[in-house]
């Protein structure tokens, strides 16, 4: 797992389908329960780790709107890859997660890699 481990932010749980199916394709999803939430908003709190990976949310504008999402944190200097939504979300009950992610309850975390 190739990860940013310099990284600090605030601590996410990782939530997976109810019968432990894993979509990820070997993300770090299916490896670890916790992220480290990395970005603006989020105090550097908390430093990342190979039991907390950093990922950090991402902002898209489509044709619904904006829509927020969380990918993996790459090394620095590491080609960062296409990631896509694998089935897990993260939620904080940090209210700096909140307001980081805007109204959403859980995001979606995009760390699958095919």
């Amino acid at each position: 797992m190739s990860n940013d481990t310099t990284a600090k932010g605030i601590i996410a749980l990782i939530y997976r389908d109810s019968l432990g199916i894993d979509f990820s394709n070997r993300g770090i999803s299916a490896q670890v329960t916790e992220v480290t939430v990395i970005g603006p908003g989020l105090d550097p709190i908390f430093p990342a780790s190979e039991e907390r990976p950093a990922v950090r949310l991402v902002a898209r504008e489509g044709l619904d709107g904006v829509t927020i999402h969380a990918v993996p944190v790459t090394a620095e200097g590491e080609p960062a890859p296409w990631f896509m939504f694998g089935g897990t979300f993260i939620f904080s009950s940090d209210s700096r997660f909140r307001r980081a992610a805007g109204h959403y309850g859980a995001v979606p975390l995009h760390d699958r890699v095919e």
